[in-house]
């Protein structure tokens, strides 16, 4: 280094004492280095649920397909490659999602009844209001029920990522909510009626949730409300909700 220049000069944040750095300087940089874009390091199972998390953010904010696979990647530090490792396409993504957060979340009709917080000294639950408890939920989750009913008509199709999902979804429900005590009025006590009903209840359901999506001037929850009225009436109903 020339005579003219100080022994000692700045470089960014590190000093260099003769154009080298000392040893307390680079132990210190070392300590402090974090590389930009750095991978964390996940299991396959952490890794899926981050994406679906993350896709579904993702479509609150621009709908099922308003945003590019490349956008998710970048959301959760992947490459775009990498990302296709765990879902080949859209349509994975979509079903991934759906699986995750719509019917295998911590409250769902799989594994926990909306509404046994109320159930009587007998263990016995309210249908009417744990329905009603459901369209609530998926009243503060329209994009995701848009998502989901999409799906339905798509999985038809035996090719389709979704299809074992939805073919066995119908089943699934009607036998979880068939494992339950529901205090009812005295015809529904036939388990064969009270069968009848549940699945008339969902076919209501799923169609007030179409409806929903089509028709700008009721609510998801006023439209149920139509339905509930035809499903439980009064007074053969009343003190059963």
């Amino acid at each position: 280094m020339h005579a003219a220049i100080a022994e000692t000069v700045e470089y960014g944040d590190d000093r260099l004492c003769n154009g080298r750095r000392t040893g307390e300087d680079m132990a210190s940089e070392t300590s402090d280095f974090h590389p930009i874009n750095r991978r964390e390091r996940h299991s396959p199972q952490e890794r899926r649920a981050q994406i679906a998390s993350e896709a579904s953010t993702l479509i609150a904010k621009y709908g099922s397909y308003g945003f590019s696979m490349q956008t998710l990647a970048d959301a959760v530090r992947l490459t775009l490659p990498g990302l296709r490792h765990y879902v080949k396409n859209r349509e994975e993504l979509l079903a991934l999602v759906i699986q995750t957060f719509y019917d295998d979340s911590v409250d769902s009709i799989y594994v926990r009844i909306p509404g046994q917080d109320d159930a009587n000294d007998k263990g016995m639950l309210s249908l009417p209001r744990s329905l009603r408890l459901i369209v609530e939920r998926n009243t503060a989750r329209p994009q995701l029920v848009t998502v989901f009913m999409r799906l339905a008509i798509e999985a038809e199709d035996p090719n389709h990522p979704a299809h074992e999902f939805y073919a066995k979804r119908h089943h699934t429900v009607i036998t979880n909510l068939m494992a339950h005590s529901w205090r009812v009025p005295e015809p529904y006590q036939d388990p064969q009626r009270l069968r009848d009903l549940i699945v008339t209840a969902f076919f209501a359901m799923d169609g007030v949730q179409i409806q929903a999506m089509t028709n700008p001037d009721e609510s998801l929850m006023q439209l149920w409300n139509r339905a509930d009225g035809i499903l439980f009436p009064s007074p053969m109903w009343d003190g059963y909700r």
